[in-house]
């Protein structure tokens, strides 16, 4: 987006367009934090989940997820965006492993596998509405242009924090 490309540049211009935007170098520390965070995220969740319980666990990661989700709102130069992004990261590997083990623990055995594959279904769709939100704002000549696509993720950190507090634990914890 152009405005994030002015607002976050360190006075690098872009030969293309001739517009102030971040180098190569930035923009993959930008995109790889997200995956690094993600992946120690996965190796963490295990043993979250087995010392917090299922529940508890989703509901505490919810919470580092929401932490990155605020930097990266706040965020107005590329140090505080990227440590956003690593702990918005870290929040969705531990949520995208203790997800699936909290579904499969408490579905009954006859609707288990239709219900796990449904949590697929839902990344799905959560991207097709990245995806319109994305395009909704793209045009905007001011901050919302990238924090009101980065802040909707707070919407789905609630619905599953409050789902989460009427749910019971899983039987297995």
């Amino acid at each position: 987006m152009k405005h994030w490309r002015e607002l976050f540049s360190t006075g690098y211009i872009n030969p293309l367009d001739g517009l102030p935007d971040v180098t190569a170098t930035q923009s993959s520390m930008i995109v790889s934090l997200l995956s690094a965070g993600t992946f120690f995220g996965a190796l963490f969740a295990a043993p979250m989940a087995d010392h917090f319980g299922r529940r508890m666990s989703m509901i505490l990661e919810c919470f580092v997820f929401s932490f990155g989700v605020i930097l990266q709102t706040a965020a107005t130069a590329i140090p505080l965006f990227v440590a956003g992004r690593f702990f918005a990261g870290f929040g969705v590997g531990l949520l995208s492993a203790t997800i699936p083990l909290y579904q499969s623990e408490t579905a009954p055995k006859w609707i288990r596998g239709t219900i796990v594959g449904t949590y697929q279904l839902a990344i799905t769709l959560g991207l097709l509405v990245a995806a319109i939100v994305n395009n909704a704002t793209k045009d905007r000549n001011d901050t919302g242009s990238y924090r009101i696509p980065v802040a909707v993720q707070f919407a789905w950190a609630i619905i599953l924090v409050v789902g989460m507090l009427l749910l019971p634990e899983t039987p297995a914890s």
